[in-house]
């Protein structure tokens, strides 16, 4: 509830006008001053992106490393 006979002594609106400075000081050195950088939470965890991985090769037989797999071994057969 409001209390309607509230009183307000001198000293208490001396201190209301030097805060006011004081707050005002406090702004202007704030501003001064550069904004800290927010971290996303990947950034807080070191979160680093690996990829995706490969699916899953329809046409093993044109596959460029099936076939050099395919000639080195016909190859190896050939010199046996």
């Amino acid at each position: 509830m409001f209390d309607k006979d509230q009183r307000v002594t001198h000293a208490a609106i001396t201190e209301n006008n030097r805060l006011g400075e004081v707050l005002a000081y406090i702004k202007e050195r704030q501003d001064e001053r550069h904004a800290p950088k927010v971290k996303t939470n990947s950034e807080k965890i070191s979160y680093t992106p690996r990829g995706r991985k490969p699916g899953r090769r329809t046409d093993i037989m044109n596959d460029p490393k099936a076939l050099a797999r395919r000639q080195t071994l016909s190859r190896l057969n050939a010199a046996e």
